[in-house]
C-alpha cells in the first residue's frame, strides 16, 4: 500500500513539475503546442467529418431500400410482369408476408406523365404507387406534415405525400399542410391534398408524390393504368436468402398458373458497404499523415529546445536528479503540453464540425439524421495527443538523461 502510495506521490509530483516547466518556458510551449493543437484539431475533424459522410452515404443508399431488402415480381404465364391493379397478386403477397411474419412490406409501381400545379406553378411529376410501409423500408421521412396511413384511402379527396422539389416549386413552404394541388394526367384534372413533405428529391428535373394503391385504383387507374409492379419487405438480414426462396415457393402456390421471383436486393447483397469502407481507409490515411507531420513538428522543437537547457538539466543533476526522474520529468513536460494541445484541438474541431453553416456547406440538406459529435472522435485525439506527446518526448527525454554536471559547466 505504502509503495502505491509512494508511486502515486511520485507520478503527481512529476505532472505538477512538469506544468512548472511549461509555465516557465512559455515560448518554447507555444512553439510546440500550435503544430499538435493543428494536427489534433484536423485528425478529429477528418474522423468526425468521416463520420459524417459515412452517415450521408448510408442514407442515401437506404433510400434504394434497407438492408435486407427482398424484392418479389409476379409474372403471367407468357412471361409479362403483373400489374399493381392486380388484386390476386396483391392479396397473395399480403397473405404469403404475414404467413412469414414481415413486419414492413409494400407494392411498389412508379407511373409517369403526371403535370402537378399550384400558385400558378406547374412541374412535371412522378407518381409512386405505395403502401405505408414503403417510408420505413426506404428512410423516407415526413419533415412537413406527415406521411401516408392506410386511413387515407377513405378520404373524399386523393391524398399524396411530395417531395422537396414539389414542395418548393409549388410554394408549398409559404403555407401549412395539408394544402390542395391540382394534378392533370391528359385531359383529367384532380385536385389533390398533400398531407407531408419530404426531405429528398429525385434526381430528375420534375418532382415526385407518393399515392395508396387504393388512391391511385380509384381516381387515375382508369386513364392512366399502371404498367408492371413489385413488391417489397424488410426483413433481417441474417436468413435473408433463404427467406427469399421460400417465400417465392409459398407465394407461387397461392397464384396457380403465375411465376413468382423473390430475390436480395439492397446494397449489401451487391457490395455497396465497399464504399463506405473506401471512405474510411481515406480519411483515417489522411488523418495519420496530418498526424505525422505535427508529432514532426514537435519533435524538432523539443530536441532544439533540449539543447538549450543543459546547463538546467545538469544543475537539477547536481541537486540529486537522478536519471531516471530526469528522463522521466522532460518526457512529461510533452506529454502535459500535447494533452494541453489536444483538448484545445478537440474544442476547435467541435465548434468546426457542429457549426451549421458548415454541415449545410459540406452536405446541404440531404441528411435526415444529423449525427452528433462522435464521442470516439474526441477521445480518439485526445489519446492520440498524449501517445504523440510520449513518443516525441523520448528522444529529448534520452538527450536529458545523458546530461552530467561536468556537462552544465562547459556551457
Amino acid at each position: 500500500m505504502n509503495s502505491l502510495l509512494r508511486l502515486f506521490t511520485g507520478f503527481v509530483a512529476a505532472l505538477l513539475e512538469a506544468w512548472q516547466e511549461l509555465r516557465i518556458h512559455k515560448l518554447r510551449v507555444l512553439l510546440s503546442l500550435v503544430g499538435v493543437t493543428i494536427a489534433v484539431a484536423s485528425l478529429t475533424t477528418a474522423v468526425a467529418g468521416a463520420g459524417m459522410a459515412q452517415q450521408l452515404m448510408t442514407e442515401q443508399l437506404e433510400r434504394n431500400g434497407r438492408p435486407a431488402l427482398i424484392n418479389t415480381y409476379a409474372f403471367s404465364e407468357q412471361g409479362e410482369q403483373l400489374p399493381s391493379a392486380n388484386a390476386q397478386v396483391a392479396n397473395a403477397f399480403t397473405k404469403t408476408a404475414e404467413r412469414f411474419d414481415v413486419d414492413y412490406a409494400s407494392v411498389v409501381s412508379r407511373t409517369y406523365g403526371f403535370k402537378a400545379s399550384a400558385q400558378g406553378a406547374t412541374i412535371d411529376s412522378d407518381v409512386m404507387v405505395v403502401d405505408p410501409d414503403y417510408a420505413p423500408i426506404h428512410r423516407i421521412f415526413a419533415q412537413h406534415g406527415r406521411w401516408l396511413e392506410s386511413e387515407d384511402a377513405q378520404n373524399l379527396a386523393p391524398t399524396v405525400v411530395v417531395d422537396r422539389t414539389l414542395y418548393q416549386e409549388l410554394e408549398l413552404d409559404q403555407g401549412p399542410l395539408p394544402a390542395s394541388i391540382e394534378m392533370n394526367a391528359g385531359a383529367q384534372k384532380v385536385s389533390v391534398t398533400v398531407i407531408g413533405a419530404t426531405s429528398t428529391r429525385d434526381g430528375g428535373l420534375g418532382g415526385q408524390m407518393w399515392m395508396l394503391p387504393q388512391t391511385y385504383d380509384h381516381w387515375f387507374a382508369a386513364t392512366s393504368p399502371l404498367a408492371d409492379a413489385s413488391y417489397e419487405m424488410w426483413v433481417p438480414i441474417e436468413g435473408s436468402e433463404e427467406l427469399a426462396a421460400h417465400f417465392a415457393v409459398q407465394m407461387q402456390a397461392e397464384l396457380p398458373g403465375y411465376s413468382v421471383e423473390s430475390m436480395r436486393s439492397d446494397y449489401l447483397s451487391w457490395g455497396g458497404d465497399e464504399s463506405l469502407q473506401q471512405l474510411a481507409m481515406v480519411a483515417g490515411g489522411i488523418a495519420g499523415i496530418i498526424l505525422l507531420l505535427g508529432s514532426l513538428s514537435l519533435l524538432n522543437v523539443a530536441m532544439v529546445t533540449m539543447k538549450q537547457r543543459i546547463r538546467e538539466v545538469g544543475i537539477r543533476r547536481s541537486f540529486g536528479a537522478t536519471t531516471g526522474r530526469v528522463f522521466f520529468s522532460v518526457m512529461m513536460e510533452s506529454v502535459v503540453a500535447t494533452a494541453v494541445a489536444g483538448g484545445l484541438g478537440v474544442l476547435i474541431s467541435v465548434a468546426v464540425v457542429t457549426n451549421p453553416k458548415v454541415i449545410n456547406m459540406i452536405v446541404g440538406s440531404g441528411i435526415d439524421q444529423m449525427p452528433a459529435f462522435p464521442i470516439g472522435a474526441a477521445l480518439a485525439g485526445i489519446a492520440v495527443s498524449i501517445a504523440v506527446g510520449a513518443l516525441t518526448g523520448v528522444l529529448p527525454a534520452l538527450v536529458a538523461a545523458r546530461v552530467r554536471i561536468v556537462d552544465a559547466i562547459r556551457v
